[in-house]
């Protein structure tokens, strides 16, 4: 949820506009190599997703989007003792459908309003539809720069409402050089800054730092039956970008996840476990189609 209005904001204020309905879809495939657990065990991490985004211009200041994604990580914890013994979560489905309306106020400032209703859960638990709203404002102070800020609010598993800052930012720093929060790395909860370096005009380079965030209902059978469990990090991620067409790019990745913390809440609110792993390798494979 972090990024779904800063994204959009951020889209709306630095692309040309056009009308009628585009449609873009997404799709991401990311490997965390395996790391140890500081209480005991290891845990390593697959995740696939893709995602539809659908924008219309409705009128000359106002624009609509909605988008539909389906994520699926594949967790695996190894080892006899800790968190990795307990073995305490394997594959998590998050759905999310989100609608945005960005209202021009004028030629420099703008309103974004955002609404999510989002299920993320353990394979075989129960879905616990949450949802959560969000609001920003952005400005564009010139051609080269772009600056925002917002509020929004989500429902969690097992857990109060959490509320988060939105960050806006789109600064051409020169004529191939920018650093935007819109990340090229984005899936899931992600929110951060990224440098991105354009040398030509079919190949583009990002070197990002970004918050990552998940929590998600548990199924019965485990450590905590039906109980909620949260996966938070910072990625550092390095991409390439190749722009095969004007409508088809592939992006490749890797990094280190830096600062990762998992946590365990039983079914009665209360905290059971709470433990970091090590730094951690990743590579993934992005697709981008507009259509």
């Amino acid at each position: 949820m972090f990024a779904i209005v800063l994204t959009t904001a951020l889209l709306c204020q630095t692309s040309p506009e056009t009308a009628g309905l585009t449609s873009t879809l997404n799709s991401h495939f990311y490997h965390q190599f395996d790391s140890s657990i500081t209480n005991g065990g290891d845990v390593s991490m697959n995740s696939v997703g893709a995602e539809l985004r659908l924008m219309s211009e409705v009128t000359d200041e106002d624009d609509l989007e909605f988008r539909f994604q389906f994520q699926q990580d594949d967790w695996d914890f190894g080892g006899t003792a800790g968190l990795g013994g307990l073995d305490a979560w394997e594959k998590v489905n998050t759905i999310d459908m989100t609608v945005v309306w960005t209202h021009e106020y004028s030629k420099q400032d703008r309103w974004v309003f955002g609404g999510i209703v989002r299920a993320s859960y353990e394979t075989d638990a129960s879905t616990n539809t949450q949802g959560g709203a969000s609001v920003a404002y952005v400005h564009s102070f010139s051609s080269d720069l772009t600056l925002g800020g917002g509020v929004g609010v989500i429902g969690q598993a097992n857990a109060d409402p959490k509320a988060f800052p939105i960050i806006v930012l789109e600064w051409k720093l020169t004529d191939t050089l920018r650093l935007t929060s819109d990340l090229s790395t984005r899936f899931g909860s992600r929110t951060g800054l990224e440098l991105v370096w354009t040398p030509r005009a079919d190949w583009t380079f990002g070197a990002g730092y970004s918050y990552s965030y998940s929590r998600f209902r548990l199924n019965g059978n485990g450590f905590a039956p039906n109980g909620a469990a949260e996966a938070t990090s910072y990625p550092l991620t390095l991409r390439a970008t190749y722009h095969a067409t004007p409508t088809f790019n592939v992006t490749v990745f890797g990094g280190i996840v830096f600062g990762g913390e998992l946590e365990i809440t039983n079914n009665a609110r209360q905290l059971v476990q709470s433990t970091e792993y090590e730094n951690a390798g990743t590579f993934g494979l992005f697709g981008k189609i507009r259509f």
